[in-house]
């Protein structure tokens, strides 16, 4: 589990740094601090991860899904990344 936890850990850090700490903290309601802990590699935050509601609200305004991709690579699955937004209106039908 550390070495997950760590890759996972980075992962967070890169997702707040995309976003910026300011708007993450407005995005989450998290503060700096608790926003830290959710990637600081120190010895009492280890079992402390960002809760999934966060990491959607600041992977929908980050330029890339740090997170989800990470999950995904440990589990081994590979995933296509569009940056087209899914619910925009398409042409056709059923």
């Amino acid at each position: 589990m550390a070495g997950m936890g760590s890759y996972l850990k980075k992962h967070t850090e890169a997702l707040v740094k995309d976003v910026g700490i300011e708007p993450a903290c407005k995005l989450t309601g998290k503060s700096k601090a608790t926003l830290g802990r959710y990637y600081s590699d120190a010895e009492e935050h280890a079992d402390r991860f960002m809760p999934v509601d966060a990491v959607a609200a600041l992977e929908a305004a980050s330029s890339y899904p740090h997170v989800t991709s990470a999950l995904a690579e440990l589990k081994g699955i590979t995933l296509s990344y569009n940056d087209a937004p899914s619910n925009k209106d398409r042409e056709g039908g059923v």
